[in-house]
């Protein structure tokens, strides 16, 4: 018995004993943290050196886009550092974002991993552009090391200088960018999807409001949305605009809205919001419905005001007054997306395809067309729980 305990003890230890698989020390990984997509116009090349791949003064199939990578130094890590960077950027004109990775790896020993990439960043003129939109969501759709669960923004300017701002809080882009996103403060104010959610989106119908990045000063602002329609950028919607859609779509856990009563600016800060959908039909006409009902209290209010805070017809009208600044930022964005832009971005569409599967076959070829003629109405109830202390 005992022998046969040692030799099975014996056959085991070469597998417990086994080391990394791929051989490869963590130090000499180059661990990309965001990827940027840009249109290339045949300027300067981003990195001196490489080859240009220009004819005649035109872009050719080999020169459509500069992809950017960043990633954290890790020579810049530890108790006895070699390098002062934090980061480590490198960039290549090439045909597709798989073709910069194998031109990249020819300048540097590293062994480039997407397996820790937080953010993908696409530049606007290359969002303006269907073909490559459509191209670039296959390439990360089909990617064995980037996880469905990143984030991907529209850049309203270009990829490439989003990545270059260095914050002084945290100078490495993709994890700057990716705490913006999971913290919830303001999460309201850009559409916090996915890489998993916005391929559904664009696989249904090619329509989704994507989140959008603006560069500043020695900072990156993540705020608003990109409007993709046909998997093409026609448009953006400002922070508050892109409040009211995001109710729409019961995706928010935390809100503020200002609302002006007895001649003073009122706070009311959402705690919890709940919105209800149904669809209605009266021939070939349609109505869709938003119940929107929420929770919050008052922030502030005004020392010696003559109206107190305790009094109940004060409460019942200053829940009037948010209900009323709701309802018509609400509709008023909604209509902006069936006038102007035609788009069905908060995916009502599908919604009437999962819960109304025989109205969505009546529809569903003529989508397009039947979306910027819906009725639509929006019912919001406002709670106010608690009004502070004012003693």
């Amino acid at each position: 018995m005992r022998t046969s305990c040692k030799l099975i003890i014996i056959l085991c230890m070469p597998i417990l004993l086994t080391g990394c698989w791929d051989l490869i020390e963590i130090n000499q990984y180059f661990f990309i943290s965001t990827m940027g997509i840009d249109i290339y116009k045949g300027e300067e090349h981003p990195t001196e050196g490489a080859e240009l791949q220009v004819e005649r003064g035109e872009i050719t199939p080999k020169d459509r886009f500069i992809v950017t990578y960043s990633a954290p130094d890790l020579r810049a890590i530890g108790k006895s550092p070699t390098s002062e960077k934090p980061r480590i950027i490198m960039s290549s004109v090439s045909n597709n974002p798989y073709e910069t990775t194998r031109e990249l790896s020819t300048r540097t020993t590293a062994n480039f991993t997407f397996r820790h990439t937080k953010v993908v960043l696409i530049g606007e003129e290359v969002a303006r552009n269907e073909d490559y939109m459509r191209e670039i969501f296959d390439n990360l759709g089909r990617h064995e090391q980037l996880s469905r669960k990143i984030i991907v923004l529209v850049v309203e300017g270009t990829a490439k200088e989003i990545i270059e701002i260095e914050d002084p809080l945290e100078p490495v882009t993709g994890f700057l960018i990716d705490q913006i996103v999971e913290k919830k403060q303001g999460s309201e104010r850009y559409n916090d999807m996915v890489l998993e959610e916005v391929l559904t989106e664009l696989y249904f119908s090619g329509d989704v409001l994507m989140p959008k990045a603006i560069p500043g000063k020695g900072e990156v602002k993540v705020a608003g949305s990109a409007i993709i329609k046909d998997f093409k950028l026609i448009g953006w919607l400002g922070e508050v605009e892109n409040v009211s859609m995001m109710f729409l779509m019961d995706r928010v856990s935390t809100s503020l809205v200002n609302v002006e009563h007895d001649n003073t600016v009122v706070p009311y800060v959402i705690t919890n919001t709940k919105t209800k959908c149904h669809i209605t039909t009266d021939g070939d006409n349609i109505k869709y419905i938003a119940n929107i009902e929420t929770e919050g209290y008052i922030q502030q209010y005004k020392l010696g005001a003559k109206k107190e805070m305790t009094d109940q017809k004060n409460i019942m009208a200053i829940e009037n007054h948010v209900e009323d600044v709701m309802e018509k930022q609400i509709e008023s964005t909604f209509k902006k997306l069936q006038k102007e832009f035609k788009v069905d971005a908060i995916g009502l569409g599908r919604y009437i395809r999962k819960y109304r599967p025989d109205l969505w076959d009546q529809v569903k070829d003529n989508w397009d067309e039947i979306f910027p003629n819906i009725e639509f109405e929006v019912n919001v109830d406002a709670s106010l729980r608690r009004i502070g202390m004012t003693k």
